[in-house]
């Protein structure tokens, strides 16, 4: 099964509803009996990359949830289609706007589909972005590479999310985060976090976060059925 987490902080204050996190379920979290199952989970972090854009990250996850979902043939196809509409939407904005008027955001996009034993699991990120993966106790950190992702959303003519793709099983931990947050927390931190049991990960994480003025996290754990 999966555990799913979350945390924001908004001008200073905790939320575990922000801006900045969209969460869009459309399975039961379990694990079914034959892998291929149509349900699939979604989690976004929206991160503002300009002064005056973080007013607009809330409308822009729910807009990337909702593309998504719409005339989905695949997980990359869905979350490339998703992102390049947030984009476009950005960039329209922007070319009707003075410079200092600008908006822009960094993505990651998580989509998760049972698959047996495990979970499949695909993530597109844009620049500001920051994931880690702790699997068999090894922490891996996932940014942006490709050069097509490394500039934010809306700011660019041409862009091209960086995709990965990772195979969950039992005990495996994928935290979404913000850059900022990201660079606090040192990985034998990290791993240290992600190590213990879920629920007691994001209250660790949270330590960190609590200073700034703002930030998000969210946790997936694949868990044995066993656990509640």
């Amino acid at each position: 099964m999966l555990w799913v987490g979350q945390f924001g902080i908004v001008d200073g204050e905790a939320q575990e509803d922000s801006p900045w996190v969209g969460v869009f379920p459309e399975s039961g979290r379990g694990r079914p009996d034959k892998p291929g199952g149509e349900a699939v989970d979604l989690f976004v972090v929206v991160e503002p990359a300009l002064p005056g854009s973080e007013e607009y990250c809330r409308d822009l996850a729910e807009a990337i949830g909702k593309q998504f979902r719409e005339r989905r043939l695949s997980l990359t196809g869905g979350i490339l289609r998703a992102v390049r509409a947030a984009h476009d939407n950005l960039r329209d904005w922007n070319q009707r706007s003075l410079k200092q008027h600008r908006v822009a955001a960094g993505v990651s996009c998580l989509a998760l589909r049972a698959a047996a034993p495990g979970w499949e699991a695909y993530l597109g990120q844009v620049a500001p972005a920051a994931a880690v993966l702790l699997r068999n106790g090894s922490l891996k950190r996932l940014k942006p590479n490709l050069p097509d992702a490394l500039q934010p959303l809306g700011l660019q003519e041409e862009f091209w999310p960086d995709l990965t793709r990772h195979e969950l099983r039992d005990g495996d931990r994928l935290l979404l985060l913000s850059t900022g947050l990201a660079a606090a927390v040192s990985d034998e931190e990290l791993a240290e976090a992600l190590g213990l049991p879920p629920e007691d990960t994001l209250p660790l994480i949270y330590q960190k976060g609590k200073e700034m003025p703002n930030c998000a996290a969210v946790l997936v754990a694949a868990l044995p059925e066993t656990v509640a």
